[in-house]
Parts: structure tokens; C-alpha cells; sequence
């Protein structure tokens, strides 16, 4: 079964979280922008013959869009213009062959490399430039552009698919193709400071709010079809001029629509269509003969801007074909958008390692990338290109007098309809065993005559290349050595460095390297400093490895010990306590340092009844009071503290008793009365409680500490009984009832 993937529907930004973009309100989008000149869109040539008044009107409008617009509009049969008079291109499909062409190599294709299909929809260009070229596979709803003018008020748009199951729970196999349509975009486009993305980019990124905004760029929404397809039945639809227009035309003129039902749903198909429709929003138009409004080439050329579905190398052109009908220049009219990006050898020749490779991209003809290096011996220096390159490569190797040893420029041909072999370049030749230095050149070329059928020149032999070297080590002078010597001891947790690697002979600079360090240790690649602070005890034999600057290497093993942390001294503070004969007694002594877990011991007499733990609980019944002193012993990791332990051992409390009998001293009413009721023994902190029985009206008691005093002046005579309850702070409990007689 085919997996599919799901990738969260919406074209953010240009169509909305919904999928819905609305460029302005749709009934105000004619009168807001323009006078309508024609009752409906039509072909630019019939409104020539048909509407001279309204054609001059036209030709004003898109004087500043798209050049020689009177020519083309009566020899290409594709260019329309919408009611108002604005031009954009409606173009015919692949035909019938060359999409099931396009079927088979769909079935052979296999992912970028180095790409995971989960991560497609990550795939960027260039990342931070100003310039975008947003490619939406995912479908949805256009309200208010200048399409919706054309083709109806709301128009919808199915996302791409190569099954019937169209939907953006994307399969693999789908995945795969978007992939190329992106690699396909980015190439013919990687000369530019544009940013080709799979990635929403978000609103800002395409949108330009006025001409002082420099950041801003297209959309190419990419579709099985939907409404406008239906109409039209063609390969693509875009405006001409457009990318650079500013307020709200910029996004009403958007997006450049690709209808993969009429290109062929493989990656290259719909990747050239999409190049070429985003071409015609920087401007470009056409490139056909006399005979026919599109150009298809001649094995293994074409050009973009003509129907390159048909063969492997696709490029810009200025009209070198035989019999053009177009002369523009494509890449200077790209560049009013887009800038050509910064050549990256701007500030002189860069340095190219044994072993290593680097990226790079010629951006035009006279683009010449300069890599330095040092060989020895049998040299191969091989530059590739891209998947769907528009670069052929011409590689020159010059020695130091700046004479050409080595150069390569495979013959272009054919591999299959997607592919071309010939396009990279690979020379081998053989340097001074001693080391030279030598520079690669490597610059866009053609092949052929350009006006041969054929034949292409240097003009947009452009994009991206990866170039790598391996050679020999000189044996010139000492050879390449290394040294290590012996390492002092690390510790566990303090900082260590040391400089125990040294290099010798080989060809400086060096690059240093180990393994097997201790953990938390690493070593400095430029200077063979071991710094750090290690983790875990052990000896260790690490390896350490010099690398010189032409690629030769020499090992030696090293040794090191890291100890232990030391165990920090056993810190004892004086302890106290306190405790009652014949009361349960505990307390644990505690310490600091050593390893965390302490061993206890004692010197001297401990209180009698308590004895210490060997963890350190002094625990035990105290059998008789006094003030005791010991010493108490803690023992961690090899390390001893001790301290004083002081622990007061009070008496055994008395019980608890009444020291006043049951009967009160009598009184008299209406005579101010006071008596105290007292007890003995207990432990302090005594609970009073009358509880039952009353008192002589107007008398009340307080309660303190082992006496209650009852007072007041009563109201009248009488004998009152009552009962008392005392509790100590042990739970000890005394009741007694007390009799009162007041007499009149």
C-alpha cells in the first residue's frame, strides 16, 4: 500500500488558514485598479485586428510590464488580455507524449538525497533573502484577483496529485515529485537573490505594501486544475511584468497559476512550467520561431521560456536559437526583481582541502570561481552538479604561473528526457611528489554553435555546483609527526589543561584531534591544547591525530589518569540536648563533609540509660539526672571529626497532687471572698477545667500555673459544691470536689 502523509491544508498568507485568498473586494476589483476596455478577455492578437482603439489602449498599459507587447501580441497566439486590458499568457499543455514520458520517469524517481520526504515542505533556496518565489502544491480558493475578473467571483483549485486520491494527505510518492518541482525551480532561479521555498513563508514575504518595500515576491499556486482549469484546458496561466508592482495590485495580479493536468504531473514537467510561469511575472515572454510560439529545442537544449518539457538541459536565453523570434534578455530582465546574488570568490580565491569539498554557484557568463590548493602526486579535482542543473561545467586546474595543467568539459548529451550526462567535470592529473600549488577555475560553458540546432553558448550556463579534491601528501622535508608527552594526573571536578600534542614536518597548517579523552576533556583543533574539567575517574589512553594542510595524518596514543575528587574533612559542631529521668529519650547527631555517610562512635561516659547508634542516634531511657558531657565520633571516607555532646538529664517528676483538701473556707454574702486552691507535682504546664457543680453567685476563678483563685463578693448564702480537673503537659490527671458555705 502507498503511505501518504499528512500536510495541514491552507495557503497562509496568499490563501488563508481556510485556503481562501482574497486580494481585494471582488465587485470593487475592476474600477478599483482600472478602466474596463473590453467586454471579456481575449486573445491579444484578435483585439488587434477586431479593437484598433481599445489594442492602443493596451499598449499603453503594459508598456512598462513587458517589452515588444505590439509585436507579440500579433505572433503569439498565447498572450490575452483581460478586461482591462492587462496581458497575461494562457499556455497550450505538453502534448500527450511527452506527458507519458513524464509518467515513466515518475516511476523510476527516488527523493533528493539527503532530503527526508517528512522535511519537504521545509526545502528552501535561500533562506533570509528579500525576494521569494513561493510554491503552494496544496490547493484552495481565490476570491478578488484579478483572475477571479476573468474566470468567476470565487475559484477554486484542486492540490497537486499524481492518484486519484486528491487530497494533501500527500503519498511518498507525491512527496517525491514536489521535491523535484522545487529542485527543478531552485535551479533554473539559484543565480538570484530569490529564496525558492516549499515554505509558507507567511504574508510579508510575498506581499509589497508600497515601492519603498524591498522585501516581497510571487506565488505559484501548483494544481491539478479546478475552476480555471476548466475553462481554459491549459498548461498555465500567469500575468506579464507584475513581480515587481507594488500596493495592492501586487497581490491581485497573483498567483501564477500551473495546472499539472496539462503539464504532466512528473516533477520536471511541472518544475519547468512553474519556472516559466514565474518567468512571465519578472517580465519574459515567449521564446518561438516564426512558425511556432514556443520553442522546444534540439536534443539536449531548450529553453525555458519556450516548451522545455522535452529536453535535459533547460536554460535562460537571449535568443541565440536558430530562428528566434525573441531576442530579450532573460537574465537582466530577472535581475529589475531579483538580484544576481554575491559571487562568493568576490574578496580572491578560496581555499579548497585534501578530502573536503565546497559549494558554489556561477551566476553569469563572465562568473569565474577561483579554488586554491596544494597537490601532491596523482590529483583529481571533480565538480558536480545539481539534480535538473542548468550548468555545464568548464574546469580548468592552472599551475602557479597561471598555465593550464589539467581541463574538462565533458560533451553534453542525453541521458533520458529528465536528465543530462556531460553536464559536470572532472580533471585528473599529476602534481610534483614534492607539493605544488595549483587553482582551479570553474565557469559556466556552451556547446556548440548557439544558432545550430543544438548548440548553446556560456550565456545562462548557471547554478549551483559542489567541488572536491584528493590528492597525495607531499614529501617534501620532514614528514609529517607527532609528538605527545606524558600528561599530569586530572582530578575529578577541577579544571585541567595541558598541552601534551605537538606536530612536526608536513605542510602547516595543522589540524588537531583525539579520541578517548575523558569525559568532560577536548582538545583545541588549532593549537593540541587538552582543557577541561573531567567527570569520572579512570586511567585512559586517548589517541591523538595531527592533519596537515594537504591532508596527511599522523596518529600516537597518549596516556592520562584522572583521580577521584578528594574527600572533603568531617566537620562535628557541639551538640546539646536535653531529657527527664525515666522519659523516653532520642536525638541524632549530625556531621558535614566526607563522602555524605558517617560512621559514629563515642569517647567518654554517655548519660546512663542511653547508648549511640553506629549511625549516630543517641537514644535510651535516662535512668539518672545530671549534666553529661562525651565526645561524640564521626568517621567518612578515611576522614574523622568530633565535638562536645552536652545532654541535661532532669529528675523524674513528682505526681501530680492537691495540696488544698475538698473543703474551702467559708464566707459571708455580699462580702468580697478569696481563697486559693493549689497543687503539687506534674509536669509544668497545668490545664485547669471545672467540671461540674457551680459557684457562689458573683465569684469566678483564674487559673495560674499550680493555683487556682476563686473570689468575688457573693450575692447570697447557700453551700456550693464543685469539681476540678487538673491536666499536666504528660496527660497526668487529678479531679476533686471543693465545698463552699457562704453565710448570710
Amino acid at each position: 500500500m502507498t503511505s501518504r502523509r499528512t500536510v495541514a491544508l491552507g495557503i497562509a498568507g496568499l490563501l488563508a488558514a481556510v485556503g481562501t485568498f482574497t486580494a481585494v473586494p471582488a465587485q470593487a476589483a475592476s474600477s478599483a485598479r482600472c478602466t474596463q476596455e473590453l467586454s471579456k478577455a481575449s486573445r491579444a492578437g484578435d483585439v488587434a485586428k477586431s479593437n484598433p482603439a481599445a489594442f492602443k489602449k493596451a499598449e499603453a498599459r503594459n508598456a512598462g510590464r513587458m517589452k515588444n507587447f505590439a509585436k507579440t501580441a500579433k505572433s503569439d497566439k498565447t498572450l490575452w488580455l483581460d478586461q482591462c486590458a492587462t496581458a497575461y499568457y494562457v499556455e497550450n499543455t505538453a502534448s500527450a507524449a511527452q506527458q507519458q514520458a513524464g509518467a515513466a520517469a515518475m516511476a523510476a524517481s527516488a527523493p533528493l538525497a539527503g532530503v527526508p520526504l517528512a522535511d519537504t515542505f521545509t526545502l528552501e533556496s535561500k533562506p533570509g533573502s528579500n525576494r521569494t518565489i513561493y510554491l503552494d502544491v496544496k490547493g484552495g480558493t481565490i476570491t478578488g484577483t484579478a483572475w477571479n475578473q476573468t474566470y468567476g467571483s470565487t475559484l477554486t483549485f484542486e492540490p497537486y496529485s499524481i492518484d486519484s486520491t486528491v487530497d494533501t494527505n500527500f503519498s511518498d510518492a507525491e512527496l517525491t515529485e514536489i521535491q523535484k518541482i522545487w529542485q527543478s525551480v531552485a535551479e533554473d532561479y539559484a543565480a538570484f537573490d530569490v529564496n525558492v521555498t516549499l515554505k509558507d513563508p507567511g504574508a510579508a514575504a510575498i506581499d509589497r505594501t508600497s515601492s519603498s518595500d524591498t522585501v516581497y515576491g510571487t506565488r505559484a499556486l501548483i494544481t491539478n486544475g479546478g475552476t480555471v482549469y476548466t475553462q481554459c484546458g491549459c498548461g498555465g496561466i500567469a500575468y506579464v511584468g507584475v513581480f515587481n508592482t507594488s500596493g495592492t495590485n501586487h497581490g491581485y495580479y497573483q498567483p501564477a497559476l500551473i495546472f499539472s493536468n496539462g503539464t504532466g504531473k512528473n516533477g520536471k514537467n511541472v518544475g519547468e512550467a512553474t519556472a516559466h510561469e514565474v518567468g512571465h511575472n519578472f517580465g519574459l515572454n515567449h521564446d518561438g520561431t516564426a512558425s511556432s510560439g514556443y520553442y522546444t529545442g534540439s536534443a539536449p537544449w531548450a529553453p525555458i521560456m519556450g516548451a522545455s518539457y522535452y529536453q535535459p538541459v533547460t536554460q535562460w536565453s537571449k535568443g541565440e536559437y536558430p530562428g528566434a523570434n525573441n531576442q530579450q534578455d532573460d537574465l537582466a530582465q530577472i535581475a529589475t526583481g531579483a538580484p544576481v546574488r554575491t559571487d562568493e570568490d568576490a574578496s580572491g580565491p578560496l581555499a579548497l582541502a585534501n578530502g573536503a569539498s565546497a559549494n558554489g554557484i556561477i551566476t553569469g557568463a563572465t562568473d569565474v570561481d577561483r579554488y586554491t590548493f596544494t597537490a601532491a602526486g596523482t590529483t583529481t579535482v571533480n565538480v558536480a552538479g545539481t539534480l535538473f542543473s542548468d550548468l555545464d561545467v568548464q574546469l580548468n586546474i592552472l599551475d602557479s604561473n597561471g598555465v593550464v595543467v589539467a581541463s574538462s568539459n565533458p560533451t553534453t548529451t542525453v541521458a533520458s528526457g529528465n536528465l543530462a550526462n556531460g553536464m559536470g567535470a572532472s580533471a585528473t592529473f599529476d602534481a610534483p611528489a614534492t607539493g605544488a600549488t595549483y587553482t582551479a577555475t570553474i565557469q559556466g560553458s556552451g556547446q556548440g554553435d548557439p544558432a545550430v540546432a543544438g548548440g548553446y553558448s556560456a550565456y545562462a550556463s548557471i547554478g549551483n555546483y559542489t567541488v572536491g579534491l584528493a590528492t597525495g601528501q607531499p614529501t617534501t622535508g620532514t614528514p609529517l609527526g607527532i609528538a605527545v608527552g606524558t600528561m599530569a594526573n586530572a582530578t575529578v571536578g577541577t579544571g585541567y589543561a595541558a598541552s601534551p600534542v605537538s606536530a612536526s614536518g608536513g605542510t602547516a597548517p595543522y589540524t588537531f584531534s583525539a579520541t578517548g579523552l575523558p569525559a568532560g576533556l577536548s582538545i583545541n583543533a588549532s593549537t593540541g591544547a587538552v582543557t577541561g574539567t573531567p567527570t569520572t575517574a579512570g586511567s585512559y589512553t586517548p589517541t591523538f591525530k595531527v592533519t596537515d594542510n594537504v591532508g596527511g595524518t599522523a596518529s600516537q596514543a597518549g596516556a592520562i589518569t584522572v583521580d577521584p575528587a578528594p574527600i572533603p574533612p568531617v566537620v562535628v559542631q557541639n551538640q546539646s540536648a536535653s531529657g527527664t529521668v525515666g522519659t523516653a529519650f532520642s536525638k541524632q547527631l549530625v556531621a558535614s563533609g566526607g563522602t555524605g555517610s558517617f560512621t559514629w562512635s563515642s569517647s567518654g561516659s554517655l548519660p546512663p540509660g542511653l547508648g549511640l547508634s553506629a549511625s549516630g542516634l543517641l537514644s535510651g531511657t535516662p535512668t539518672a539526672a545530671g549534666t553529661f558531657t562525651f565526645t561524640a565520633i564521626a568517621s567518612s571516607g578515611g576522614n574523622n571529626g568530633s565535638a562536645t555532646v552536652t545532654v541535661t538529664i532532669a529528675p523524674a517528676a513528682t505526681p501530680l497532687a492537691w495540696v488544698t483538701g475538698p473543703t474551702l473556707p467559708s464566707g459571708k454574702a455580699r462580702t468580697a471572698y478569696s481563697t486559693q486552691i493549689k497543687i503539687t507535682g506534674g509536669t509544668a504546664n497545668y490545664s485547669w477545667l471545672r467540671t461540674s457543680g457551680s459557684l457562689p453567685g458573683g465569684t469566678s476563678f483564674v487559673f495560674s500555673g499550680t493555683t487556682a483563685t476563686l473570689s468575688g463578693k457573693p450575692n447570697k448564702a447557700g453551700t456550693f459544691k464543685f469539681t476540678l480537673r487538673v491536666t499536666d503537659s504528660k496527660g497526668a490527671v487529678i479531679t476533686q470536689q471543693f465545698t463552699v458555705v457562704i453565710s448570710k
